[in-house]
């Protein structure tokens, strides 16, 4: 009886932990589709994961692709559908490599509006990661009377000036992530799973290394947590990445579009976050523009939801809940 009621409850866990597991990946293939981009440059791979409202998901990099966005979005896929797809040149969105040089920001602005008619919705809400803020913030520039709310994390500023341009703005940024990479708590992991000397360590661990170093350690504040990590290697075009970074404006203005067609913007950011602690530029705007909320995740870095998941979550389910009641 021992035996059959262990064997039980080893088949009940296995369902609930890799069966949900499963049936994610499932949900995932079996939405794939593939839109074709108007100047018929490439496909546009596209899924999607819940049910209810659509929240179309704009994922970092840029060279970046969606994949570990879903880790993001899956506590609140039961109330709402995310809209998941890799931009114009990355993984699964290929261009041919003479094209890859002529990417750009705006190109992934106007891809974006093909998504929009596509679905054949007048106003679309969107979330973005990282450089998908920058992209969602890009797209309600040019298109603002098509946006009816967004969420954003690990928040790009909401303008830049020519005074001071994104390429100082890009020094902070990258400052700050040398920051992070040479924190006590880097040396510490590294130490505790043995890969201290470079020279010793096999093919996996010379991975792990990079893993922690490369990724984890200003990507995550609690870096004990770098299994969790997911990207990089062939999820990352860095060809792509130079292309479309070239071509981000030195300045922009996310004002005038709220001015003229004010909408709720809801930023969750980390307060370790390298792109903007605490997201300090946009909480210069929160008294002018009642439109614009700030969330901020205590011991957090850029991918917020590996440090505080449960909070996280809950974050991004009221953000969702208050742009459904302003509708």
């Amino acid at each position: 009886m021992r035996k059959v009621l262990s064997l039980l409850f080893f088949t009940l866990v296995f369902h609930l932990v890799y069966g949900q597991e499963s049936s994610l990946f499932d949900e995932l293939q079996e939405n794939v589709w593939y839109l074709p981009t108007e100047d018929e440059q490439t496909r546009l791979y596209m899924t999607s994961i819940g049910k209810g409202d659509t929240l179309i998901t704009l994922h970092g990099g840029p060279g970046n692709d969606f994949n570990y966005l879903v880790d993001a979005v899956r506590g609140n896929a039961g109330n709402h559908t995310f809209i998941l797809f890799d931009q114009r040149g990355s993984l699964l969105s290929p261009v041919a490599d003479s094209l890859t040089n002529q990417l750009s920001l705006d190109m992934l602005v106007d891809d974006l509006e093909t998504i929009r008619k596509t679905f054949k919705q007048d106003k679309i809400t969107l979330f973005g990661h990282s450089f998908g803020t920058l992209l969602a913030i890009s797209y309600y520039i040019k298109y603002p009377q098509h946006v009816k709310g967004i969420i954003l994390t690990a928040a790009m500023p909401p303008y830049i000036t020519k005074e001071k341009p994104f390429s100082e703005k890009l020094r902070e940024i990258h400052g700050r992530v040398k920051q992070a990479r040479e924190r006590p708590a880097v040396t510490e992991i590294l130490k505790k799973e043995g890969l201290l000397n470079d020279t010793l360590l096999t093919a996996r661990q010379k991975s792990d290394r990079f893993r922690i170093t490369g990724l984890a350690s200003f990507n995550m504040h609690d870096i004990a947590n770098w299994r969790k990590f997911k990207g990089g290697g062939v999820y990352y075009n860095r060809q792509v990445d130079g292309a479309i970074g070239a071509t981000i404006p030195d300045a922009y203005d996310i004002r005038p579009s709220l001015n003229r067609f004010p909408v709720p913007i809801i930023i969750i950011q980390g307060d370790k976050d390298y792109i903007d602690p605490s997201a300090g530029y946009w909480s210069t705007l929160l008294n002018t523009y009642p439109t614009v909320k700030l969330k901020v995740i205590k011991d957090a870095s850029h991918y917020s939801w590996l440090d505080d998941k449960e909070e996280f979550d809950k974050e991004l389910r009221h953000a969702m809940e208050s742009m459904e009641q302003r509708y």
